[in-house]
């Protein structure tokens, strides 16, 4: 994201803007990772599941619990959204690949 940013000629505000969405994205993304070793199986996820809890990880659903876990997705998730939605332009891509990024199953 912050490489389209800057090649776009952003701001510095808005590249200071896209970098607090990027990170939201990137932690949404984690979090949800770590929410499917808990509750997918092995042939829609196509790895191995419960391999955080095997390897004696700490993770945010260890820290803050599953149902915690996925409100914090839906959270951050939609927070980055309502950045992206500030910024000038119309961004339905970048907004459809984030809901995407964050909701998968796999």
């Amino acid at each position: 994201m912050m490489i389209g940013a800057v090649l776009a000629d952003a701001s510095d505000e808005e590249i200071h803007q896209i970098e607090m969405i990027a990170s939201d994205v990137g932690l949404a993304f984690q979090i949800q990772d770590d929410i499917l070793d808990v509750t997918s199986t092995m042939e829609i996820l196509g790895k191995p599941i419960n391999s955080d809890d095997k390897n004696q990880k700490t993770t945010y659903v260890t820290i803050k619990g599953l149902e915690r876990a996925k409100e914090d997705v839906d959270f951050i998730s939609g927070r980055a959204i309502t950045n992206l939605n500030t910024l000038s332009g119309k961004n339905e891509f970048l907004s459809t690949l984030i809901k995407k990024l964050v909701d998968r199953e796999k």
